[in-house]
């Protein structure tokens, strides 16, 4: 029997991807996208307008609910910070009663985020998953991780209560179709610039440390987590690529591919400035747990994402999102 599934945040990167994985797989999944917007393309599909922040909640019955529906703004974070952690905040107490309604518990899955952690310390080489560490909460950029860490709560609390089968995936940095390419993520603004033909500029020293799953990836282990909700019920799981590699590095791969997959020569720049919107020094998760409760694997090479989003910015499909 197929699987009802509402995912909030529809027309999101992580919406995105999830749709394209379950609408290869009918037999499993019947899938509903709930988002504020209703862009063209979302006409072909099961979808209902919904602020998960609102009151109103959709009359639709489901198995589990998606949540990733939550916004991923570093400016925001830095320019509203309370209406940040409010927007978070808000929406978990949305989709909480949003199953309250429902006729039975459905599952749960929250996109949390592993920013919940904070700056990772100098001794530690990836996040741990059963770390207890904990973001600064005097330090108001910290909005945005911890509205996660409040949401993450709300709903554990929820599932106590039985209003829901509770699941928390930690997101980290990711890479792949979908992916924006005019917001703070590094890996996409230098994708722009290299499509654009542009020089690729590091505005920081290029030392950060990150990693990225491609967003194929981590829509296959977000379905194979709530294939098996009952055995991580109970803990967070790293949804996340375990290979680091600094900023610097990442540029020069996007403009090393770009000559390899455009044929362009591309230039990088490594300007050496701080933004207020930088993250952490670094963001590595650890997942062998995660990867064994799960049974999956990184499958698609950084480089190999890379070449797929340079393909679709040189050449963007007719299909957007609005």
């Amino acid at each position: 029997m197929r699987s009802r599934v509402l995912i909030t945040g529809g027309t999101g990167f992580v919406g995105r991807n999830l749709l394209d994985r379950m609408l290869g797989f009918p037999q499993e999944w019947d899938v509903t996208i709930a988002s504020r917007s209703t862009p063209a393309w979302l006409s072909e599909l099961n979808h209902v307008v919904w602020d998960v922040a609102s009151d109103q909640s959709p009359t639709v019955e489901v198995d589990v609910v998606i949540h990733a529906a939550t916004p991923a703004s570093a400016a925001m974070n830095v320019s509203s910070p309370a209406s940040m952690f409010d927007q978070i905040v808000s929406g978990a107490k949305g989709v909480i009663n949003f199953c309250r309604k429902q006729s039975k518990p459905p599952v749960l899955l929250f996109t949390s985020s592993g920013a919940v952690y904070g700056e990772m310390p100098g001794d530690l080489h990836r996040w741990d998953e059963a770390s207890s560490l904990a973001v600064d909460p005097l330090d108001v950029r910290s909005a945005y991780a911890e509205g996660k860490r409040a949401a993450e709560l709300l709903i554990s609390i929820a599932g106590r209560e039985g209003l829901c089968q509770p699941v928390i995936a930690r997101l980290f940095a990711f890479s792949g179709p979908h992916l924006p390419l005019d917001r703070h993520f590094a890996i996409g603004n230098f994708v722009r610039q290299a499509a654009a033909g542009e020089t690729i500029v590091v505005t920081g020293d290029g030392s950060a440390i990150r990693s990225y799953l491609d967003g194929r990836d981590m829509a296959a282990w977000l379905t194979s987590c709530i294939g098996r909700s009952e055995q991580v019920r109970s803990q967070p799981l790293h949804i996340g690529s375990e290979n680091p590699i600094t900023v610097a590095s990442l540029a020069a791969l996007v403009a090393q591919r770009a000559e390899s997959v455009l044929g362009r020569s591309v230039a990088v720049r490594v300007e050496g400035a701080k933004r207020s919107t930088d993250g952490v020094s670094r963001y590595l998760p650890g997942t062998a747990r995660t990867r064994e409760l799960l049974g999956v694997e990184e499958r698609i090479e950084l480089c190999d994402s890379v070449d797929e989003m340079l393909r679709l910015a040189a050449n963007p499909p007719s299909r957007l999102t609005s």
